[in-house]
């Protein structure tokens, strides 16, 4: 951790390029946790949460939740969306939808469906019913969240779509990358 910590992180699997490394000094990271977020943050969807992950790490005190339902699925990561499963915690917990419901959001992210992203602003936000008329998802505004605090929380989950990974992938890439640091440290 020491050495990732330094920036000397050439030769390591995914944790080679300056960004990655400007990061890796800033986060200074101490575990396997700070890694896996590493991986998941430094791509083009949650990359602009960086700073912010950083600063709250360090600055427990100065996170923030939009709506207090947020704070049990993101205190892990110190009040940013990083993981997609994250997003469907999110649609479940504020707006009602079921986890297979959820999982549509998910798929839509990992396959830059925008489109698919937008209609469901109005489920996220609103609700929705199926054609006879059940109801699919409540929608966050009907759960209590006011309706502009509603759209921010799906607009930064829109933003964050654009590129992100599910937790385990990015673990799954944590465990190569921490193996190649281990590797380069002592041999």
């Amino acid at each position: 951790y020491q050495m990732l910590s330094e920036g000397k992180s050439d030769g390591v699997f995914q944790m080679e390029s300056g960004g990655l490394k400007r990061v890796l000094m800033q986060l200074r990271p101490t575990r396997f946790e700070d890694l896996i977020a590493v991986i998941s943050l430094y791509r083009p969807g949650p990359m602009d949460s960086i700073p912010k992950y950083i600063h709250n790490r360090y600055n427990p005190q100065d996170v923030t939740y939009l709506a207090p339902q947020l704070e049990a699925i993101l205190r892990v990561t110190y009040g940013c969306i990083v993981y997609q499963e994250q997003v469907m915690q999110i649609c479940v917990a504020l707006a009602g939808y079921s986890l297979a419901r959820a999982d549509i959001v998910r798929r839509a992210m990992s396959k830059k469906k925008h489109d698919v992203m937008k209609k469901e602003r109005e489920t996220f936000i609103y609700g929705a019913k199926d054609e006879n008329g059940k109801v699919i998802a409540e929608g966050a505004v009907k759960r209590g969240v006011p309706e502009k605090i509603a759209e921010e929380i799906y607009d930064d989950v829109a933003l964050f779509s654009s590129y992100a990974f599910n937790k385990s992938h990015a673990a799954a890439y944590t465990v190569v990358a921490y193996q190649t640091a281990y590797l380069k440290c002592h041999y």
